[in-house]
């Protein structure tokens, strides 16, 4: 039966003997358990009532005295034996049967694979040091000058946002912010502005958090072992809902109102479904235009998820590419590129869709080739994500319109 102590133990002692009865709530009624132990064994007996489990403890401590007979006729190896435990228990206020049943369990735990001590000596070296007095914000302000030119610019607006709501609602000194209260805080969390916030996106908070976290346990900060995130509430990173895209139209419009400094990513990010923080991080030495076939290379130190792929280059793609490329450098001109999208789509006469351009490649790719695996890699997606969440039917004529899109200079 599963229940849960709602504290106030009490213990009836008789004879040397002791029954320990804790109140526990299951099921939303009180309980009354009786907990010791006869013959070397622990017993555990539930009542209803307080009275009738004080009943209950009288009758099982009769019962164990009667039975001790057999203790009177101990051996002298045994009653030495005894004598011994008694004396080690010197100053300890606990029945020596219920350290007998509280190691016994320990041992059970463990499952031979430490010694007690080993395992206590693991614990006091793990837990058992004085910690500084560092609050959270300046934890997190500690954290911004390690990563900063160390990280790209999406990562540092993160630190900046996300930890800035946790530093503004845990205004405390590190060490004292328990899991619990992470967990309860990461299940409100709504939008900034208000309304309910996503799993996607508390999944970004709770990413961060845990970076936080392990941030402090390297600065000595937090005990070696502390996981705020350790038994909560975990979230999903998964796309849910209906992604959103553009229409081949609304995607010349974006490239026409660009800047020419920002028309090569846009350009990979829609044609190739490059995601924009790894485009932020490519070289043009990164993109192979050759007579034949061309490609993109994502290296593992650029990807998202430190896997590297060559994704082709589709022929439209290649003409805005060739248009505007370079030996070497950036192929983002702009330290914050995520400021200047919003822009560029309200020239256009439209609204920024986050993720679209690469929601529109993925979509398009699909419906062109039928070839779920292969856009799957090239996007580097899982097959699932692909079957999953990118549902909307596209003809293909529509996905041949999409990659038709070129510069207009040379545009037929």
């Amino acid at each position: 039966m599963k229940a849960q102590t709602s504290g106030g133990v009490k213990e009836v002692k008789r004879n040397g003997i002791t029954v320990r009865i804790r109140p526990t709530i299951s099921k939303g009624s009180t309980f009354y358990v009786l907990d010791y132990s006869a013959s070397g064994k622990r017993k555990l007996v539930w009542r209803t009532t307080l009275a009738a489990a004080k009943i209950e403890a009288e009758a099982a401590i009769d019962k164990i005295t009667e039975g001790q007979a057999e203790v009177l006729n101990l051996n002298a190896a045994d009653a030495h034996a005894y004598t011994r435990a008694r004396s080690a228990l010197q100053g300890i206020e606990k029945q020596i049967d219920t350290v007998a049943i509280e190691y016994a369990e320990a041992l059970q735990l463990l499952s031979n694979r430490t010694s007690l001590q080993d395992a206590c000596r693991f614990w006091l070296k793990h837990h058992a040091v004085d910690l500084p007095a560092i609050t959270v914000a300046t934890a997190i302000e500690e954290l911004k000058i390690r990563d900063r030119g160390n990280v790209d610019e999406s990562r540092m607006h993160q630190i900046g946002v996300l930890l800035g709501r946790f530093s503004a609602d845990f205004n405390e000194n590190v060490a004292d912010v328990q899991p619990v209260a992470v967990d309860d805080w990461l299940a409100r969390l709504t939008k900034l502005k208000g309304g309910a916030m996503s799993e996607k996106s508390k999944r970004n908070y709770w990413d961060m958090v845990g970076y936080f976290n392990r941030f402090c346990v390297a600065r000595g900060y937090l005990a070696k072992g502390t996981n705020w995130l350790e038994n909560g509430r975990t979230y999903s990173a998964k796309k849910r809902g209906p992604i959103e895209i553009y229409t081949p139209e609304e995607f010349q419009k974006i490239l026409e109102a660009a800047d020419k400094h920002m028309v090569p990513f846009l350009a990979i990010y829609g044609f190739a479904g490059v995601r924009n923080e790894e485009i932020s991080r490519m070289d043009w030495r990164d993109i192979a235009l050759e007579d034949g076939d061309s490609f993109i290379s994502v290296y593992a130190d650029t990807s998202k998820i430190n896997v590297g792929r060559m994704i082709p280059v589709k022929d439209n793609l290649k003409k805005w590419l060739l248009k505007y490329r370079k030996k070497s450098g950036p192929i983002c001109a702009f330290a914050n590129i995520w400021s200047q999208l919003p822009k560029v789509a309200k020239k256009a006469g439209l609204k920024w869709k986050k993720n679209a351009l690469r929601h529109s490649y993925i979509s398009y790719r699909k419906a062109e080739c039928a070839d779920i695996a292969r856009v799957a890699e090239e996007a580097n997606n899982s097959v699932q994500v692909i079957k999953t969440n990118y549902l909307k039917v596209i003809k293909p004529a529509e996905a041949a319109r999409w990659f038709s899109i070129q510069p207009k200079a040379i545009q037929s």
